[in-house]
């Protein structure tokens, strides 16, 4: 059957049978949005490190954040980027742990057969998570598992809130993933590889405040961020799909008729306010 010319394109990244898992993802990201806040308190973003998304220096090794997702972004690597990511969204106590339902979890990052299969992921991306020091799980009998969110670094040092470790006045030392990644499903119906791009975006546009757009080169997010031009083109792509960034490709005279070019990315935050489950229609 051929399209017809007013017909929608179809969506390369989610299908029709990707609503119930999307809709039980926003739902979870909604109730415990809602158990965040009980007492009055504000919805907070989560705040990421900087040190967990991009190299200290080139000749650094890769940075937690991509040696968490995996050269090549694959589906191990994102259930770790997106389970880590939401642990610290969801630790915001002074202890940072948050108890552990694998099935809970499992809907909030929108696996298929989050009961069974996406419980099993859910609990690998955990031990590895553990055994290599970002978090520490502490088993209960009877009961649902503790877990305590530890550094970003991956060093197994005592987690605490990047904030309070920022000069009063000072420059932030770290980024943050809007709650909407959750309460709207974005975090479900976007790829780790995307997630970790947006992350990139997030630094370097000082979480979406620059009003320019950010200027970004195949080459300087490989030694910055650790992301292969593969990896990179394929985020952009979707998030490009979603909305979620625009962008142009500048081309720039240098010396003895050499032309390069980079590539401009405008970000649009507001995008987020809407659920991708409307991308399904």
């Amino acid at each position: 059957m051929k399209l017809q010319l007013d017909d929608p394109p179809p969506n390369p990244y989610l299908s029709t049978d990707d609503q119930l898992r999307l809709e039980l993802a926003q739902e979870a990201g909604s109730n415990l949005a809602r158990r965040l806040t009980r007492g009055g308190r504000d919805l907070r973003d989560g705040p990421i490190r900087i040190e967990f998304i991009r190299r200290k220096s080139e000749q650094d090794a890769v940075p937690p954040m991509m040696a968490m997702l995996g050269s090549g972004g694959g589906r191990g690597g994102e259930v770790r980027l997106k389970m880590y990511l939401s642990l610290l969204w969801a630790s915001p106590g002074g202890k940072h742990g948050t108890e552990f339902v694998a099935t809970d979890w499992a809907r909030l990052l929108g696996l298929p057969r989050y009961s069974t299969n996406g419980k099993r992921r859910v609990y690998e991306a955990l031990s590895w998570l553990a055994a290599h020091r970002f978090i520490d799980k502490h088993e209960r009998r009877g009961l649902p598992s503790t877990v305590v969110i530890l550094h970003e670094s991956g060093t197994g040092a005592t987690y605490s809130k990047p904030s309070s470790q920022t000069a009063k006045g000072g420059e932030p030392k770290y980024r943050r993933l809007q709650s909407a990644w959750w309460t709207n499903a974005w975090l479900a119906a976007l790829s780790g590889r995307a997630l970790a791009f947006w992350l990139v975006l997030m630094d370097e546009s000082n979480n979406g405040t620059k009003a320019d757009a950010v200027w970004l080169s195949e080459s300087q997010t490989s030694k910055k961020y650790a992301i292969s031009p593969y990896l990179r083109q394929r985020a952009m792509r979707e998030l490009r799909h979603f909305a979620l960034i625009t962008t142009r490709r500048q081309f720039t005279r240098e010396a003895f008729g050499v032309t390069s070019s980079r590539t401009r990315i405008s970000l649009h935050l507001d995008a987020l306010d809407q659920s991708p489950i409307a991308r399904l229609d």
